[in-house]
């Protein structure tokens, strides 16, 4: 295995961790670092792939929290979005998907770094079709599809199990769309399947250490979000900076 594969399994490790920790995350932490190394254009494909396969254990062990109308009418509003991302992924330069990559990933940070209000008593069918259709366009377009979604579950009354079990419900239905979208428009070549074979086996032990690690800090308050917000908004800084560097 070259030294590039290996980053990348690393790096999808990662991610799968921290999905399996909070139910979000692989997208967002694995696309930024793979940009760094490789083409955005293969970055988005690999990490949707297993956006997408990192949710159905989650989905399973976490099934009776999740809030399915929720989830459902997020996952209606996110199609339509999927097919626009996909098509502005294709179309536009690298640079400016690092720029936009960035710019999502500071602002989806600080938000979660320092709001922590309930601004809705439910949840709102309109409002959710919106997010929905924003998360899906995010998710085929840069590869972020967690921010919307993310940041409208928290302004809603769910308890933790709640929150992290109707997010990965949405990201397992979402990234259907989203692959969907990669497959029509070309972007799903030899080199994405061959980096996503080779890579499976760390993804899964990220994946289940993350699971794991999940259940052991319910015992402990510690704010594990925070960490990773913090990371991520550096992240997002280290791509704009390369983004400007790139023309």
């Amino acid at each position: 295995m070259d030294m590039l594969t290996i980053i990348i399994a690393i790096i999808i490790a990662l991610g799968s961790f921290t999905q399996g920790l909070t139910g979000f995350g692989l997208a967002l932490i694995s696309v930024p670092l793979l940009s760094l190394f490789i083409d955005v254009k293969l970055a988005v494909p690999i990490a949707g792939i297993f956006g997408w396969l990192v949710t159905f254990p989650i989905v399973w062990k976490m099934r009776a929290h999740i809030q399915w109308r929720i989830a459902i009418v997020l996952f209606i509003g996110s199609l339509p979005g999927s097919y626009l991302g996909a098509d502005l992924l294709k179309q536009l330069s690298p640079q400016i998907i690092l720029m936009l990559m960035g710019i999502v990933l500071i602002f989806a940070s600080l938000y979660s770094l320092y709001s922590q209000k309930v601004l809705f008593k439910s949840s709102s069918n309109s409002l959710s079709l919106f997010v929905g259709f924003c998360s899906g366009a995010l998710g085929a377009s840069v590869g972020e599809p967690g921010p919307p979604v993310i940041a409208y579950t928290s302004m809603l009354p769910l308890n933790k199990d709640q929150t992290k079990s109707t997010l990965v419900c949405f990201f397992m239905l979402q990234m259907i769309g989203a692959i969907s979208g990669f497959w029509s428009k070309g972007l799903l070549t030899n080199d994405v399947l061959l980096y996503v074979i080779k890579t499976i086996p760390l993804f899964i032990i990220g994946l289940y250490l993350g699971m794991f690690i999940y259940q052991l800090l319910n015992k402990y308050s510690i704010n594990y979000h925070r960490i990773i917000y913090s990371i991520l908004l550096i992240v997002g800084g280290i791509l704009i900076i390369k983004s400007i560097l790139f023309t």
